[in-house]
Parts: structure tokens; C-alpha cells; sequence
């Protein structure tokens, strides 16, 4: 691939053109402000992040350190979480920047920790294609700042580990195009670096990727001998990324637990875990994702250029698992962003180029119609769901201060409960509080008053939450795999809380939500 010239005019404007494509992404990946900056308070878009967020807060508490376990979810048994320490300490680095100036450091670092990131992530790939002198590489950063699904994986209260696995994955995949493109040995280090963090991070979609990518390098080395390095050019690269392995598993370990019964039918309520279809892909990455292969095998035929095969096949793995399971999503999107220099260029005429670059985000436009302009019934679910937030607040902060209890809750509520009033719940949000999860569907369904004491007591519960009781009977009855009960507890705890089981306080009501206290004075103190 011929690298173009640049004089100082197109200089100036390319810098222009970059400041602006990173004011698009600032855009994109904050257009939710509303519901996360709320009342002074910073409200997170998940289960998952608060719960990040509570282990954050551990770290502040008691110093940087690796949490390999932890009891304020699935109480009083707890986890032993797959989460690892590099966005953690990411987090409270952020927050003690911000702390001389801001009293809720903690929380705002957790709301911009994730755009911040995105935001690196342009920088690192524009510094990338300007170095390559990649052509069309204001698209693939365009690509990048608009596509929905990278939005939502750097967006504004959303501290989740897949901005930092994104970023990541990002340098390892500019990296590997160093390396076949033989560009000097430091594209190996910084390839062995950003895969071995990677992995640190998660070992599940890094690993599967590295398999990819490895498996493409063999076969470029298989057919293409002159690209073979050394052993001597190899060995300080392989042993780098093998350090950097045993740091994480010193630090972090790994740590791996058995899948719950109920595990499949729990996930149908996971945004990520559900399957896609190509017509969400098409909303992800645009129309270019049914081209980008072809093209790229195309311009493979014509010029031999083996980058081009170094984005082919994981373009194609990933948006076959995309549509087994959507949080493969992100990475289709990466990898289309990434391969439109190599795969455009195949079309010769950059006017052309932008051409069919603008018609085929056509259904990338239609998404975030959709999200910014969104039907009455998705606006009423918004509604519904920051006024749930806001009212969840206000319930859960008065235990704050109250003897220490598990509390009963509905499962998706429990990592925001324990963020706001510091009480362990039964529940979580993730797969490892399924037996918490279980016992709370079983509570909630129950129609036995001696069921329901063998519950409280072995979870140690002094504090319950009674909320709106159709959809919790309606899910508990899904994860459970039973029919719904008309006279479930559900019902009774938020219609007549002081009468459906003995010994329950009302401590606090809402709209919303009702605590309630077992036991309140006569538990221990």
C-alpha cells in the first residue's frame, strides 16, 4: 500500500478533522448525561458497575490491592469474582486526580473512566494510521466515534471492563500490523505487552482473539517464508508477554467456577448474552460489514498484502459469535473500523471511497435515531427506569448506618443497594450470585411462611425490599422455571407489608419501594 504524502495545509486540516471526529465521539459516547448526572448524584447505567464500584471504593478503603473475593453479594456466602484489578486501580487513580477538586471524586471517576478511555483509544489509532500513513484513515476513526455499539462499550457511567479490553485489543491489533508489515521490532513488544493485558483483564475474548490472531500469523509465516522472524527477534517478545502472564496471575490469579442449573434461563435477561441478528450488525458497523470481506480478499488477490488477512479472519469469527451472543458486537466493530484503510483502498478513488463510506452507515443513522429519538413505549421505559434509580437511592441510603445485615432484594437492584447503603444483599449481578439469586426467586415466590424462614435465616437477612410485585413474580417464576402464583409473598410484601409475614418493620416507603426490618429490635447489635 502506497503511503501519501502529507504537506503542511493537509496537516492542519487532518489535525481538524481528527479534533473534530473526537468531538463526535465525546458526543456519542456521553449522549445518556441526563440519566447519569442526576440530582448531584451520579447514578451508573448497570448492575455490573456498581458493583465495580463498591470494590473501587474497597481499594480507597484499605489500599491498592487485588479483591479475589468478597461477601457483599451472594451473602453471606459471597463470590470469588472473575474481575481484575487493572480497571480497578484505573478508577481509583482517576479519583485521586479528580479528589482535589471534586467532594464525589470516586463517582465521577467511574462515570468518565470508560469515555476517557474511548477518547485514548481514538488518540492511540489516529497516532497509528498518521505513522503508517494509512489512506481513508479518517473513516476508520469516523467509524469508530459513531458506531452504537463502541458507544456503548466507552459510554459516560458505564465503568465496565470491556472500555479497557476494547482499548486494548485495539493496540495488540495496530500492533500486529507492525509486525507483518515489518516496521521494526517494537511493534512485537507492544503487540506482547497489550495481549498479555489484555488477558490479565479477561481471559474470554482475549483468548479467543489471540487464538485467531496467531492462528492467521502461522499460516501468512506458512506461505509468505520472508515474514518468519527469527528465533533470536522472537524470544524477547514471547518471554515479555510470559512475565507479564505471571505478574497477573501473582496479582490477580484466576479464578474459574461452575455454571448454576439456572444459569441459561438467568441469562435471558442479560443484554449481552442474548443472540443478535445481522440486521443489529448492519446498525453496529453499517452495510460495509457484508463488503469488508470481500474486499479485503479482493485486494489480498491483487496485491498480496498480508494485512489484509490479518483483519479478514477475525472480522468473520466475530460477527459469526455476535450473533450467538451480542458482546461480541464490540469487537466487529473494532476490527470493520480498523480494516476500511486496507479494504477501501481496494476501490482506488478516495472520492468513491467516502462515498460508499457515507450510503453504508445509512443503518448506523437509523440506530441512533432510534436511541436519541426513541418510541413512546422505550421513553416510558427510560422514565421507569431512572425513577426506578432515584427512588432505589432514596430506600436503600436509609440503612445506611443501621446494624449489619443481609438484605433481601430483587437481584438486579442488589449491586446499587449495596452501593448506596454499604449492606450486603443475596443477590448480584453476576452469574456467581446465582445461588443468592435462587433463594431471593424462591422468597418472593413463596406462598409457605416456614419456606420463608429457612430462607431469611440462612441468609442472615435483617433488611427486605418489597418492589412492584408482577415484574418480580414474573421473573423469579422465568429463572425458576415454574408458573406464576397469584398469592405469591411478592404481592403481599408491597401491598401489606406489615401483615404478610411476623416480626417485619416498616422502616421506609416510596412510590416505588418499601425496606423492611426482621426482626429490627431484636436482632443483635
Amino acid at each position: 500500500m502506497e503511503k501519501p504524502k502529507l504537506n503542511f495545509l493537509q496537516g492542519i486540516t487532518e489535525t481538524v478533522w481528527i479534533l473534530l471526529i473526537l468531538g463526535i465521539a465525546l458526543a456519542a459516547f456521553t449522549w445518556n448525561h441526563g440519566s447519569v448526572f442526576l440530582g448531584g448524584e451520579v447514578y451508573f447505567t448497570d448492575g455490573d458497575c456498581y458493583a465495580r464500584m463498591t470494590r473501587v471504593r474497597m481499594i480507597k478503603a484499605d489500599g491498592l490491592r487485588s479483591i479475589r473475593s468478597h461477601d457483599f453479594e451472594n451473602f453471606p456466602n459471597g463470590t470469588t469474582p472473575h474481575t481484575t484489578m487493572p480497571l480497578d486501580a484505573l478508577i481509583a487513580g482517576l479519583s485521586g486526580v479528580l479528589r482535589p477538586f471534586f467532594p464525589n471524586s470516586l463517582s465521577l471517576a467511574g462515570a468518565w473512566i470508560s469515555p476517557l478511555i474511548g477518547l485514548a483509544m481514538l488518540g492511540f489509532l489516529a497516532a497509528w494510521s498518521f505513522r503508517l500513513r494509512l489512506p481513508n484513515r479518517l473513516l476508520m476513526l469516523l467509524l469508530v466515534a459513531v458506531s452504537p455499539i463502541l458507544a456503548h462499550g466507552f459510554q459516560l457511567g458505564r465503568p465496565d471492563h470491556q472500555s479497557l479490553l476494547l482499548f486494548l485489543i485495539a493496540v495488540a491489533m495496530s500492533s500486529e500490523t507492525g509486525i507483518v508489515l515489518q516496521r521494526g521490532r517494537v511493534w512485537a513488544y507492544i503487540s506482547a505487552s497489550a495481549w498479555a493485558l489484555a488477558l490479565w483483564v479477561s481471559l474470554f475474548e482475549p483468548l479467543i482473539l489471540i487464538g485467531l490472531v496467531l492462528a492467521t500469523r502461522g499460516a501468512l509465516y506458512i506461505f509468505m517464508p520472508q515474514l518468519r522472524p527469527t528465533f533470536r527477534n522472537a524470544i524477547a517478545p514471547i518471554g515479555l508477554f510470559l512475565a507479564l502472564l505471571a505478574a497477573a496471575f501473582i496479582v490477580d490469579d484466576w479464578r474459574a467456577a461452575a455454571f448454576h442449573p439456572a444459569f441459561d434461563r438467568w441469562a435471558q435477561n442479560i443484554g449481552e448474552l442474548r443472540s443478535t441478528t445481522p440486521a443489529v450488525l448492519f446498525g453496529w458497523c453499517g452495510w460495509l460489514l457484508v463488503f469488508l470481506p470481500l474486499l479485503l480478499a479482493w485486494g489480498f488477490r491483487r496485491d498480496r498484502e498480508p494485512v489484509r488477512l490479518v483483519f479478514l479472519a477475525p472480522i468473520l469469527a466475530t460477527a459469526g459469535l455476535a450473533l450467538h451472543h451480542a458482546r461480541w458486537g464490540y469487537f466487529v466493530a473494532l476490527f470493520c473500523a480498523m480494516a476500511l484503510p486496507w479494504a477501501l483502498d481496494a476501490l482506488r478513488r478516495r472520492w468513491f471511497a467516502w462515498l460508499v463510506f457515507s450510503l453504508s452507515l445509512w443503518p448506523v443513522a437509523g440506530e441512533w435515531d432510534r436511541t436519541l429519538y426513541p418510541s413512546d413505549a422505550v421513553w416510558r421505559a427510560r422514565a421507569e427506569n431512572l425513577a426506578d434509580a432515584v427512588a432505589l437511592r432514596d430506600a436503600a441510603i436509609r440503612l445506611r448506618g443501621l446494624p449489619q445485615g443481609g438484605v433481601m432484594a430483587p437481584w438486579w437492584f442488589c449491586p446499587a443497594i449495596v452501593w448506596w447503603s454499604g449492606q450486603p444483599c443475596i443477590g448480584g449481578s453476576s452469574h456467581q450470585s446465582l445461588p443468592g439469586i435462587v433463594d431471593s426467586c424462591e422468597f418472593y415466590l413463596s406462598e409457605s411462611p416456614e419456606k420463608t424462614e429457612t430462607v431469611l435465616t440462612k441468609r442472615q437477612i435483617r433488611y427486605i425490599f418489597a418492589y412492584e410485585p408482577e415484574r418480580m413474580i414474573s421473573n423469579s417464576a422465568q429463572i425458576l422455571d415454574r408458573q406464576p402464583v397469584a398469592t405469591a409473598l411478592a404481592k403481599s410484601l408491597f401491598n401489606h407489608p406489615n401483615k404478610s409475614l411476623p416480626g417485619l418493620e416498616l422502616i421506609y416507603e416510596n412510590r416505588y419501594f418499601k425496606v423492611l426490618g426482621v426482626d429490627l429490635h431484636s436482632s443483635p447489635e
